[in-house]
């Protein structure tokens, strides 16, 4: 019972990726409360997964699985990925991205070495 339970905490975790999908899903409809909405869920589920585990005792019940590295793929999904294709999909990311891209693509004009590729 109790090998069961920690495991359980192991599904807990990667729910948390089920949610990042939906957030992600609401991103690509840019409907951007609810991917904020589906992102608080999966936050709250990534405050919570942790001490749970901890309180059951995942680590001596269930050694052959990492819950450290399922954590980090989840927060990856969840706290880089989608936040990451939002701020690309809304625009909000050329202001700040098109100075830059602008100063790089003079200065590869004006580089005495051109290339023959655009």
């Amino acid at each position: 019972m109790q090998r069961t339970a920690a495991f359980s905490v192991h599904v807990f975790t990667a729910l948390g990726a089920g949610f990042a999908l939906l957030a992600l899903m609401e991103a690509v409809r840019e409907h951007w409360t609810a991917m904020f909405w589906w992102l608080g869920v999966a936050l709250a589920i990534d405050g919570v997964d942790g001490p749970m585990a901890r309180r059951l005792d995942v680590i001596r019940l269930q050694p052959n699985w990492s819950g450290e590295v399922l954590d980090l793929v989840v927060d990856f999904v969840t706290y880089v990925f989608v936040p990451a294709y939002a701020i690309t999909a809304s625009g909000l990311l050329w202001p700040f991205a098109a100075p830059i891209l602008r100063r790089s693509r003079s200065a590869r004009r004006s580089s005495p070495c051109r290339s023959p590729l655009p």
